[in-house]
């Protein structure tokens, strides 16, 4: 076994590999996802890919040890955000040590965690015979514009009748154990009026009006909410969110609005249904605005589509994944956060789901991102611990 140094030294190396590849959110990510695939080759670990129906990103799926129900995933995301050169000290694309910092794009979030576990496949592999339980690997696309590959796996381990009973979401959590989050359902409305000039306004309808309209309603909407927070909740804020983050619409100050696209969103608590907060926004649309303006004129429109939805993850601080945490890591009181991750994609198929990984949060998305060299320790350190513990089941 290789252990301490060495297997830091492992990991860092591996890290260096991970982040040479720009995986940009949205883009094909085949070349880090053959490049994981040939690492396991070398340990005889079978992978599936799970493609998205583009034909271009993939998710990877591999089991060490024997195929049965139950087991433990650790899953983290291929996918990274974008990187400015202009912002960075460094290339954003080379791993660079400077003192006890790796800095690189992906070095907390989360390529660190998927080095630390590919640096513990030869363990995990080497025990297998002797493994009570399985242990799943789930690297997934384009979390960061919205789970997008995490949703497919449902229907993938479905299809495969694989079935973990703890998932272990690796994002950069200092290592204390988050067991829940709000939901984020994206969102993107066009409004569609007709152009005219400004000086005179009858018989036209202004996209950008009936957009404010619609906003303010959003606004109001998300006050009402605010004005009834669930009581106990771990929540902060303790209720579903709505909001609005850009706006484009209008030529000229001169010209009636033709046309209007906004980006919201809406962030419920898990208990809430965020289908029933978008039908309460698209009563007041089909029955006060849409109405309104196709009296004007027939022709015009609103449209909402959903861009994408990540499940919220039910706080269970009783839950498997809790205790297991609990047991070889910390007691501290796992907490709960208001953004998303891919774990309620793998609570929904019937894991019980804790993240929890190396890494601060503070230093994700933005320029000259960085790991510590120490919290990459504490991540084999823990792996470790879970080594050994599935080695102890029966």
């Amino acid at each position: 076994m290789i252990l301490g140094d060495d297997r830091l030294a492992v990991a860092e190396s591996l890290l260096a590999d991970l982040v040479a590849f720009p995986s940009i959110s949205g883009q094909p990510n085949r070349p880090i996802v053959d490049y994981i695939k040939t690492y396991l080759a070398q340990y005889d670990v079978p992978v599936h890919l799970d493609r998205h129906e583009d034909g271009k990103r993939f998710n990877l799926f591999a089991t060490i040890g024997t195929m049965r129900h139950g087991g433990i995933l650790l899953s983290g995301h291929l996918d990274v955000v974008p990187a400015n050169p202009e912002g960075w000290s460094y290339d954003p694309f080379t791993l660079t040590a400077v003192d006890d910092r790796l800095y690189g794009r992906g070095a907390v979030d989360m390529k660190g965690f998927l080095a630390l576990v590919l640096s513990m496949v030869p363990d995990f592999v080497r025990e297998q015979d002797a493994l009570g339980l399985p242990l799943h690997l789930a690297f997934t696309f384009d979390e960061e514009v919205g789970s997008f590959g995490a949703a497919q796996m449902p229907a993938f381990l479905k299809a495969h009748d694989i079935r973990p009973a703890i998932a272990i979401i690796g994002e950069p959590t200092g290592m204390t154990p988050f067991i829940g989050h709000k939901g984020g359902l994206e969102l993107i409305t066009d409004i569609y009026g007709n152009a005219g000039h400004a000086s005179d306004p009858r018989g036209k309808v202004n996209a950008l009006y009936y957009a404010a309209r619609m906003i303010t309603h959003i606004e109001d909407t998300a006050a009402e909410l605010a004005a009834k927070p669930a009581l106990n909740s771990p929540f902060d804020p303790p209720y579903s969110t709505l909001s609005v983050g850009q706006i484009t619409g209008g030529e000229a100050r001169n010209i009636i609005a033709e046309k209007c696209r906004f980006l919201w969103e809406i962030r419920p608590l898990p208990e809430d249904d965020p289908q029933a907060i978008l039908a309460r926004i698209n009563t007041f649309v089909e029955t006060t605005l849409v109405p309104e303006m196709q009296r004007a004129d027939p022709q015009s429109r609103i449209e909402t589509i959903i861009d994408s939805w990540c499940p919220g993850m039910q706080a269970r601080p009783g839950s498997a994944a809790a205790e297991l945490v609990a047991r070889l890591w910390t007691n501290a009181p796992p907490a709960v956060v208001s953004f998303g991750t891919d774990g309620g994609h793998f609570q929904m198929a019937g894991m019980e789901t804790i993240v929890f990984g190396p890494g601060g949060m503070t230093e994700m998305h933005q320029p000259d991102e960085f790991i510590t060299r120490g919290a990459l320790g504490e991540g084999i350190a823990f792996l470790t611990a879970l080594l050994g513990y599935m080695t102890e089941q029966d």
